[in-house]
């Protein structure tokens, strides 16, 4: 046995080696699943407009974490976004409606992820909406199909917006709400949140969990699980608490995570300002699509000197400022703009290297002065020449 421990030891204390058996452990697990029957014989399925695609979803998206033991989840949190809505897209030409209008590459969702981060542009390279792309199709022999999440608040523009652009395409473009609801899973205790042991006893069946996947956009920030719209994900997951959309907001703050139209306005942010490469949400190797020249060519030729940044509060004024106040530093000179905040955490657009181990300031209408301080997030590249002075 000692070879084996030692071995075990030895991988272990590789992350990347760690991360990688766990996966091929969730997988397997996951095929040993697909096997098992899910219905009983003589029961009689009844299909109504909707159902047939939930319930190729449901079977598409078998959880490997239900075959897992439950275990201790302390510090484990499920939010249910309720801010967020799903779009449905299937049909032949699904994929390449998807393919042209967003700046990720499709082939991420068939390959070994299954979800995929991306933004909708408009054709002068600007931000849309940010998407979160979830493959609904067993493999490529099955007709595509796909969920795509977005903010609740743009959904029927983003709904438009593929219509707009569909053509001639056979694509149908639906909404999910009625029937799926989406919940992050995320812990503040640095908890490993990549396999969340769900206890066989409480899940008679796996379809409870149509899907569980690691968040695309950080690795460590969490995971992503789309649920039957009346099923609670805290009932799956054993000692796991439900937290709310504020707590889910603070940790993303924390992170240095942008999402939705408040961090990202509609028509206004621009993708590598907002991190998009750094959470991989873009492939510089694909085709063309709508809005790529000006992404492509600052990445090629220039330097992103501004950027999204997680800032914390250090005193509050006597009013709150608004969204998109400007930030100046103690000196006066402009360094960025407010974006969101909550409690003592927000996020900024900030001209990096001039904001660096420097107190910076919001200024309010009737001259109270709000302190902050810019934070570098620990995932972002560590040589980034706009980090240089």
């Amino acid at each position: 046995m000692r070879p084996w421990n030692d071995l075990r030891k030895n991988m272990m204390a590789v992350p990347s080696l760690q991360r990688h058996l766990k996966i091929f452990l969730q997988r397997g697990s996951a095929r040993w699943l697909q096997k098992a029957p899910v219905q009983a014989q003589g029961t009689p399925q009844i299909y109504t407009p909707g159902r047939q695609f939930l319930r190729q979803f449901q079977t598409s998206f078998r959880c490997g974490i239900c075959s897992q033991e439950a275990g201790s989840n302390v510090g484990v949190r499920c939010a249910k976004l309720e801010g967020r809505g799903l779009v449905r897209l299937e049909g032949p030409d699904a994929t390449e409606l998807l393919q042209g209008l967003v700046t990720n590459d499709t082939g991420v969702m068939w390959g070994d992820s299954r979800v995929m981060y991306s933004l909708f542009l408009n054709t002068q390279g600007r931000i849309l909406f940010d998407v979160m792309c979830y493959r609904v199709s067993a493999d490529t022999s099955e007709q595509p199909s796909f969920l795509l999440e977005c903010d609740a608040e743009v959904q029927e523009k983003l709904t438009r917006h593929l219509k707009m652009y569909r053509v001639r395409k056979k694509a149908e473009i639906s909404t999910a709400d009625d029937q799926l609801q989406t919940w992050a899973v995320f812990s503040n205790n640095t908890v490993d949140t990549l396999l969340l042991p769900i206890s066989k006893t409480q899940t008679t069946n796996c379809d409870r969990c149509p899907t569980d996947v690691t968040d695309p956009r950080v690795e460590g920030f969490g995971r992503r699980v789309i649920l039957p719209k009346n099923e609670s994900l805290t009932r799956l997951i054993p000692n796991s608490t439900e937290a709310g959309v504020d707590d889910y907001t603070l940790h993303r703050y924390q992170w240095g995570v942008p999402e939705g139209v408040i961090d990202l306005p509609m028509g206004e942010s621009l993708p590598l300002e907002s991190n998009l490469a750094f959470m991989n949400g873009v492939s510089f190797s694909k085709g063309c699509y709508l809005g790529q020249e000006l992404t492509a060519r600052t990445h090629y030729t220039g330097v992103t000197r501004k950027r999204i940044m997680p800032i914390e509060i250090l005193s509050h004024g006597s009013s709150p400022p608004d969204v998109g106040a400007k930030i100046i530093s103690e000196a006066g000179k402009n360094i960025g703009k407010l974006r969101s905040y909550l409690g003592n955490r927000g996020l900024a657009l900030l001209r990096v290297a001039q904001c660096k181990d420097k107190k910076l300031l919001v200024i309010g209408e009737d001259g109270s002065r709000m302190e902050l301080a810019a934070l570098i997030p620990t995932w972002w590249p560590q040589e980034q020449e706009e980090l240089r002075d």
